[in-house]
């Protein structure tokens, strides 16, 4: 399962990050609360009973009431699990670029020695299924029989060099970020493997969703076993192994919502710290053989894993290791094989996500070309679909929301002058990527795509060279310029190790953004979306970083106090809002609720500003761009693994803390929507 958040990169939302392969891996100040604040949201889910849509005032319920017509007449497709918003920018930028790779292929681009060219042979190689469903397993049998041959944990680990870069499954990974304490130099930071399953709590015997969901991920994973030759006997034995090991170690790894402190992925280790954790694995060789040197220190992630090692990473369980390496192999190969395999490894997925029919293979097609060629397929992107003058446009808007967060920074009564001066530093060393990036790194040049051999070969290969290239960084100064989300990623986001917001090409479509809208609809649309990316700065976790990324305090004792105060507010007023029949986890969120209503709040001031400015159209822009209908088991994952909250309590919350929702459309006490002035969040 893909994480929602990753450290160093913020996210605006979560809709596109939940696929029909979501559990198939890719290789390589206090306020208290009253009943009316949490009628806000207690109308969350509607009623069942009848096909039609409640006439919700928007006084009463504003999200419901803009987007009444959309949520009547739109259906949710089998083959989706959501749609509206940033699901729909995603599909509609799938099909562009799907659309002109065919294009380019049947007019021979493949032809031509350049990044496009590679990426067009790449596109070929994965569209033509025939070919691969005449391969079958083909690609990957050598290395099941490699792993199959391996004895020992012993043996494992003298091959540890050849198993990474090949994408086997080791029971750590490697990321090469920001130092957090030394932002101008790049760090290594050491982590579990991410589980298959979306948190930890899907392990867990006492949830009551667990027994169900594991006997799933066994059974697929079984169904793969046997496709590639093992017996039912022995497939089942091997894949009862593999899920008894992961629900071993993910014990010890983090869950969803404590992942969303970034400050604890931060735990720098001297290389012997690191090697006193494991009597199996020698991770100081492990370091030269990948990395090629052993760097003075390395972060360890998920300390509680590391120290809990040889627990379960030990001879006397080498043959759940050894089933957990093997199955978990041809598990992440499989989106790189025939159909039956793609359908095979996505059945865990289509369930916790409520999917009721396959992904088209359209996009199954695009999702792999992606996957290798993302950096080259955005900048394509932006330069074919966009263009420099809405990127013009676009970056006018985020200079405007900048100089609106500045007189917010310097015009709020509850900051000193000297934690002022530090904010606005950092406002002004603020790294801003629009659109798409004016060129491409080099190592994209050196993609080569061999047509003679599979798919899956020349993935690997290409995944090897991305793979050395960023361990290559390691004795290189962190160039903040460089894109780490590709423009066309239906998105935007926030990396506090570089202090950098990135509004990739794909956001840039309506209802976000649209010349031909009003510019107050685009600012309660795209522009909403710049300042929740600024506010992202100034955010719980935002707020320990200083201008260039440096975990480093910049606050005084009694300013951070006072921010704490508004943050457990926020925390507060979430936590006691229902939906789905649950609380929202107000500590899991707080950061992206502070960012929505900083967001909101920053571009609320900057449609005040303009000469025909409407405030009307801004608040009701702003519910359009979050309309969605998503699968119930998916709304239910994402309150449990997602950081931000609920698309409609992003609407509803948000715009009800705001003083001009209730002059715009007549809000009074006794509406559903009001909530006391005293009891309005505020940040800047």
């Amino acid at each position: 399962m893909k994480k929602i958040k990753t450290l160093g990169l913020i996210t605006l939302g979560a809709a596109v990050m939940i696929s029909a392969s979501a559990c198939t891996a890719n290789n390589a100040g206090d306020i208290q609360n009253n009943n009316s604040t949490k009628a806000v949201n207690e109308k969350a889910a509607p009623s069942p009973a009848n096909n039609e849509v409640a006439q919700n005032r928007l006084q009463d319920d504003f999200y419901e009431a803009v987007n009444a017509k959309w949520l009547k007449s739109t259906e949710l497709p089998a083959n989706k699990v959501i749609i509206g918003g940033l699901a729909d920018l995603d599909t509609d930028v799938k099909k562009a670029v799907s659309d002109d790779l065919a294009k380019m292929a049947a007019e021979g681009r493949d032809k031509t020695d350049d990044a496009i060219g590679s990426m067009v042979k790449f596109y070929k190689l994965a569209a033509d299924r025939d070919k691969l469903n005449k391969q079958g397993f083909e690609a990957i049998k050598a290395d099941i029989q490699k792993i199959k041959s391996t004895k020992s944990l012993e043996e494992l680990a003298s091959k540890q060099k050849e198993f990474y870069f090949k994408g086997l499954a080791l029971p750590f990974s490697l990321n090469l970020l920001s130092d957090m304490k030394n932002a101008t130099d790049y760090a290594l930071y050491i982590e579990a493997p991410a589980p298959v399953m979306p948190d930890k709590s899907y392990y867990a015997s006492e949830n009551p969703q667990s027994e169900v969901f594991l006997g799933l991920y066994k059974k697929m994973l079984t169904d793969l076993l046997v496709m590639v030759g093992e017996s039912d006997t022995e497939a089942a034995r091997i894949a009862g192994e593999a899920v008894d090991f992961e629900q071993e170690y993910v014990q010890y790894t983090l869950s969803a919502a404590e992942a969303s402190n970034f400050e604890s992925f931060y735990n720098p280790k001297s290389i012997d710290e690191l090697k006193a954790y494991s009597k199996s694995i020698d991770f100081e060789k492990f370091l030269v053989d990948v990395v090629g040197k052993v760097p003075d220190h390395i972060s360890v992630m998920s300390v509680n894993y590391f120290e809990n090692l040889d627990t379960f990473l030990n001879e006397n369980n080498w043959d759940k290791v050894k089933s957990w390496t093997y199955a978990n192999f041809v598990l992440k190969s499989s989106s790189l094989l025939s159909d039956d395999f793609v359908n095979a490894s996505t059945q865990l997925g289509r369930a916790l996500s409520g999917q009721q029919e396959m992904t088209a293979t359209e996009d199954t097609v695009h999702n792999i070309v992606n996957a290798a060629f993302k950096y080259v397929a955005g900048s394509y992107y932006g330069e074919s679909h966009l263009g420099a003058a809405a990127r013009q446009d676009v970056t006018s808007m985020v200079e405007n929301m900048i100089d609106v967060y500045r007189d917010k920074l310097l015009n709020n009564d509850w900051m000193s002058e000297q934690t002022k001066t530090e904010a606005i530093k950092k406002l002004d060393h603020m790294k801003t990527h629009i659109g798409y990036p004016d060129k491409l790194e080099d190592i994209y040049a050196s993609l080569k795509v061999d047509e003679n051999k599979t798919l899956f070969e020349n993935n690997r290969a290409i995944q090897t060279i991305i793979t050395k290239n960023n361990f290559a960084k390691l004795d290189k100064p962190v160039d903040r310029d460089e894109w780490r989300m590709s423009a066309n990623t239906a998105n935007a986001s926030y990396q506090p190790l570089t202090n950098t917001i990135t509004i990739p090409a794909a956001a840039l479509q309506a209802p976000f953004y649209d010349k031909n809208q009003s510019a107050s609809q685009n600012y309660g649309g795209i522009g909403t979306i710049i300042a929740h990316e600024i506010s992202h700065a100034f955010d719980t976790n935002g707020a320990k970083y200083d201008e260039i990324g440096n975990m480093a305090n910049w606050w005084t004792e009694s300013d951070y106090k006072k921010f704490e105060e508004k943050a457990k507010a926020v925390i507060d007023q979430y936590s006691n809002m229902d939906y789905l029949g649950q609380k929202i986890n107000g500590e899991m969120t707080v950061s992206e609720n502070i960012a929505d209503i900083g967001g909101l709040m920053a571009a609320l001031e900057a449609a005040k500003q303009l000469p025909d400015a409407n405030l009307n159209e801004f608040y009701k822009s702003y519910a359009t761009i979050w309309r969605q209908k998503a699968r119930p088991e998916l709304e239910q994952l994402l309150l449990t693994i997602d950081a931000h909250a609920p698309n409609k309590i992003r609407v509803n919350a948000v715009s009800a803390n705001t003083d001009d929702f209730y002059s715009t459309f007549n809000v009074k006490k006794g509406d559903a929507m009001y909530i006391a002035p005293e009891e309005r969040l505020t940040l800047w």
